[in-house]
C-alpha cells in the first residue's frame, strides 16, 4: 500500500515490482519518489505525493509541475496518490536515518546524501478541505491521470462537509479515489504510542467512509482503497462487503518478502535484507524467489477471495455486500454487517468487537462455486 524505495532495499523493490507485474497487481512507490527498479519490473505504478515532494519536487523542495509531467509521461505511472497520513504514524511526519540515505537515494529524492530525509507531519498547501481538493484537482489538470488522496481517519464528523463541498463545487472536482488506512498500520520505525493508540483501525472506518459517500451520491464517483493490516482473504472480503472497491496492503507482502518483523526497519540492519542497504544483508533476498513468492500470494488471495464471493452466491466479489457478512459478539451470537452498523449508526446497544478478526460468511446452497469464475475481478491485493 506504498513502501518506498529507501525504506525497504533495491532488491525488495523489485521483487515486488517483478511479483507485482506477474501477478497483475499495481505498485505504489511510497513516499520516497519513483525509482528505475519500481520501473524495471514492469507493474502498474502508483505514484505517491508524499509530505516533502519526493520525486517531484525542486531544489527548495516545493511541489515541480514540471517533474510532475515527467512522471506522468512514463507510461506505466497509472495514477498519482497524495499522502496525508499513514496508519502507524498519524498526525507525524518521517524520517529516514541519514545512514540509509546512499547517493543513489539522494538523487531520487532530491536531497543530500547521508542527511536525514524528514517529512513534515502535513503538505504546506493543504490547511483544510478546500485546499485539499484545490490540490488534488491542480495535480490532476497536470498530469491529466487519476488522483486520489490516502488517509487515516481520527474522527470522520468531517466527512459531510468534505462531501458537501463536492458536490457544491461540481463532482468533477471530487478526488477519484480515496485510500483508507487503518490505526493499525504497521511499520517497524514509527513511535509505538501513535501505532496503538492515535487513530482509528479500518473496522470502523471504513463503514463511516463509505455511508458518507453514499449519503451525499458520491460513492460510484470516488473509489474506496481499503488499506491497513487486511492481510487474509477473509478481511480482503469483509472489506468488500463493508463498501471498499479495492483493498492493498503492505504488510502482506512483507511477510511474502521473508519479513520476520525485526524491527530494525530503521537501524539498516535488517536480518532479511528488506530493509536494509548493507550489500552483505541483502544477499538474502533472492530476487527471483521473492518476485515468485509475490506473484503467488497476490493469486492466492484473489482466489480465495472469489472463493469467498462464489460460496455467497455471487458472480465476483466487488458484488459482495454487507449483508453476505457476520460479525460475532462476544455473547457468541452473529449479527450481519447490514445490521451491525444501522444500529451503529443509531449509536444504541452494539455487539463487541470481539472475533472481528474473523468475520463470517453467510454461504449460498445454489451458490456457482465454480474455480475458474472470474478471478481478476477487482480485488487484487495490490502491492
Amino acid at each position: 500500500s506504498g513502501m518506498s524505495y529507501g525504506a525497504i532495499s533495491k532488491p525488495a523493490v523489485l521483487a515486488l515490482s517483478n511479483g507485482a507485474r506477474m501477478a497483475g497487481v499495481w505498485m505504489n512507490t511510497g513516499e520516497g519518489g519513483l525509482s528505475p527498479f519500481h520501473l524495471e519490473g514492469g507493474a502498474d505504478i502508483v505514484f505517491q505525493i508524499g509530505t516533502a515532494k519526493y520525486g517531484c519536487r525542486d531544489d527548495t523542495g516545493v511541489m515541480s509541475d514540471e517533474k510532475l509531467r515527467e512522471i506522468a509521461a512514463l507510461p506505466q505511472v497509472k495514477m498519482f496518490e497524495v499522502k496525508l497520513s499513514q496508519g502507524a504514524k498519524p498526525g507525524k511526519g518521517g524520517i529516514l536515518p541519514g545512514a540509509k540515505v546512499t547517493a543513489e537515494i539522494a538523487h531520487i529524492r532530491g536531497i543530500p546524501e547521508g542527511a536525514d530525509s524528514i517529512s513534515p507531519n502535513r503538505h504546506a498547501e493543504i490547511k483544510n478541505i478546500p485546499d485539499l481538493l484545490d490540490f488534488i484537482s491542480h495535480v490532476r489538470e497536470v498530469t491529466g491521470k487519476p488522483v486520489g488522496f490516502k488517509l487515516v481517519l481520527g474522527v470522520y464528523d468531517w466527512l459531510d462537509d468534505f462531501c458537501k463541498e463536492i458536490n457544491a463545487r461540481g463532482i468533477e472536482n471530487a478526488p477519484d479515489f480515496i485510500t483508507l488506512d487503518s490505526a493499525d498500520g504497521g511499520t517497524g520505525a514509527a513511535p509505538m504510542p501513535l501505532i496503538d493508540y492515535v487513530g482509528l483501525p479500518i473496522w470502523e472506518s471504513l463503514p463511516m467512509l463509505c455511508d458518507a459517500l453514499e449519503r451525499h451520491k458520491l460513492k460510484s464517483r470516488i473509489r474506496v482503497n481499503a488499506s491497513g493490516k487486511l492481510i487474509t482473504p477473509a478481511e480482503v472480503a469483509w472489506a468488500l462487503c463493508v463498501g471498499a472497491d479495492f483493498v492493498s496492503s503492505a504488510r502482506g507482502y512483507m511477510f511474502a518478502l521473508g519479513c520476520i518483523q525485526a524491527l530494525q526497519c530503521n537501524k539498516n540492519t535488517c536480518p532479511t535484507g528488506v530493509t536494509t542497504h548493507n550489500k552483505r544483508l541483502q544477499r538474502g533476498l533472492d530476487v527471483t524467489d521473492k518476485a515468485e513468492r509475490v506473484k503467488r500470494y497476490a493469486e492466492r488471495v484473489t482466489y480465495e477471495v472469489c472463493m469467498i464471493a462464489h460460496s455467497c452466491g455471487v458472480a465476483e466479489p466487488r458484488k459482495l455486500k454487507r449483508d453476505h457478512a457476520r460479525i460475532m459478539g462476544s455473547d457468541g451470537i452473529s449479527v450481519s454487517l447490514t445490521d451491525y452498523y444501522a444500529r451503529w449508526r443509531a449509536m444504541s446497544d452494539l455487539p463487541s468487537r470481539n472475533g472481528m478478526d474473523r468475520p463470517r460468511f453467510n454461504a449460498d446452497a445454489n451458490a456457482d462455486t465454480d474455480a475458474n469464475a472470474d478471478a481478476n475481478a477487482d480485488t487484487d491485493a495490490n502491492a
